[in-house]
C-alpha cells in the first residue's frame, strides 16, 4: 500500500522522504514476497474493520460478532506480520519516512495553538545557505558574541592604552556588536579596522560580526583578499568563465556590509593596489561600511601597498574606527585541547 502523500502540505525535503520512503517499501516488498502478502491482506483486514465498525455505530448490531471476530483475525496476522519482519531482519518501521526533524518532519513548519511557526530546523537551514550566500568559511559558522569565550585573553598583560588585553578584547566585541545592532543601509554606518597579530582572534570576530548580520537579516559578503585577486586573475585565462573581473567587483562594491579578512597577505603588487582601491573608493562615496582584519599596522599596510597607498587607507581611515587586539588565543585554545 503507497503511502499517502498531500503535495500541497508537503513540499521540498518532506516530498523527498516520502519518496525514498517509497522506494525502500517497493524493494523491500519486491525482495520478500510473504512480507508484502502479509502487509496487503492486513490493510485489507483493517479497512474491513473500519468498515463494520462505522456500521455498528449506525445501530446494527448484526455485524457485532463479525467485528469481534475480525478484530482477533488482525491481531492474530500483525503478530505473523512482525514475525516476518524479524526474520528478514527488517526494521518495524520500514514504511516510515526517515525525518531529518522529527518536530515537524521536514516540511520546516509546526502547527501549534491554531498557527503555523516557523521550525528551528528550517531557521537552521535558512541560516546556512545566509552563510553560504554570504562566502563565511565553514570553520566561522559556529562564531557568536554569545560563545565568545574572552577569558583566552591575558588578564595580567596590558597594552599600550594601559588596558589589560582582556578589557581590550571585551571593548573591542563591544564595539562590534554595537556595529550591527546600530548598522542602517540608510545612515553612514562607520566600519572597523581590527589590527592584531596571529593567533589573537580577529577572524573569529569577523565571524561573530557574520553571523550577527545575519540574524538581523542584513547581507554581507566575507573575503579574503587574496582569494579575492585571485578569483579575478583565474578570469583572464577562461573563455567563458561564470563570472568576469566587473561582475565579481560589483559584488564586493555594493554588498550592505562588506567583510576583508587578513588583508595584507597578499603579495603586493600594483594590480593588489589598484584593485583594493577600486573597492575602498567606491564604498567610500556610496558610504557603505567595511570591516576588516589585519596583521599589519597602518603604516605597514601603506609600504605593502606603493601604489596608491596613501589615498587607500586615508580613505580608510575616514571610514572606520581603528582598533588594536592584543593577545594569542589560538596559543590558549591549542594548549587546552592538549591538557582535556
Amino acid at each position: 500500500m503507497p503511502l499517502q502523500f498531500n503535495s500541497n502540505k508537503s513540499q521540498g525535503k518532506a516530498r523527498e522522504k516520502y519518496m525514498e520512503a517509497e522506494k525502500r517499501i517497493k524493494k523491500i516488498h519486491n525482495q520478500y514476497p510473504d512480507v508484502e502478502q502479509a502487509y496487503s491482506y492486513l490493510n485489507s483486514l483493517k479497512r474491513e474493520y473500519k468498515m463494520l465498525k462505522v456500521s455498528l455505530f449506525n445501530r446494527e448490531k448484526d455485524n457485532e460478532n463479525t467485528a469481534e471476530e475480525l478484530k482477533k483475525e488482525i491481531k492474530q496476522l500483525e503478530d505473523h506480520y512482525q514475525e516476518l519482519l524479524k526474520n528478514h531482519n527488517i526494521p518495524l518501521d520500514y514504511k516510515e519516512p526517515t525525518w531529518d526533524c522529527e518536530k515537524c518532519h521536514d516540511t520546516g513548519r509546526i502547527y501549534r495553538n491554531n498557527q503555523y511557526l516557523v521550525c528551528s530546523c528550517a531557521k537552521n537551514d535558512l541560516r546556512k545557505r545566509k552563510q553560504k550566500n554570504g562566502n563565511l568559511p565553514q570553520h566561522l559558522h559556529s562564531a557568536t558574541f554569545a560563545n565568545a569565550n574572552l577569558n583566552y585573553y591575558e588578564a595580567d598583560l596590558v597594552t599600550g592604552s594601559g588596558m589589560n588585553y582582556r578589557e581590550n578584547a571585551q571593548k573591542i566585541y563591544s564595539l562590534a556588536s554595537s556595529f550591527v545592532q546600530k548598522y542602517n543601509s540608510d545612515a553612514i554606518s562607520q566600519g572597523l579596522i581590527i589590527e592584531g597579530p596571529i593567533g589573537s582572534g580577529k577572524s573569529y570576530l569577523l565571524g561573530c560580526i557574520a553571523n550577527a548580520l545575519i540574524d538581523r537579516g542584513i547581507h554581507f559578503r566575507y573575503i579574503v583578499y587574496s582569494d579575492l585577486l585571485q578569483q579575478i586573475r583565474s578570469t583572464y585565462n577562461q573563455d567563458s568563465p561564470e563570472a568576469d573581473e566587473k561582475q565579481i567587483l560589483n559584488t564586493v562594491q555594493q554588498i550592505p556590509v562588506l567583510l576583508i579578512d587578513d588583508l595584507g597577505t597578499e603579495k603586493a603588487t600594483e594590480f593588489a593596489s589598484s584593485t583594493l582601491y577600486q573597492i575602498i573608493d567606491h564604498r567610500y562615496r556610496e558610504e557603505k561600511p567595511i570591516i576588516l582584519s589585519t596583521n599589519y599596522s597602518i603604516k605597514n599596510l601603506k609600504n605593502r601597498f606603493p601604489v596608491m597607498g596613501e589615498r587607500i587607507f586615508q580613505r580608510l581611515l575616514e571610514m572606520n574606527k581603528y582598533l588594536e587586539l592584543a593577545g594569542n588565543v589560538r596559543v590558549k585554545k591549542i594548549e587546552e585541547r592538549q591538557e582535556a
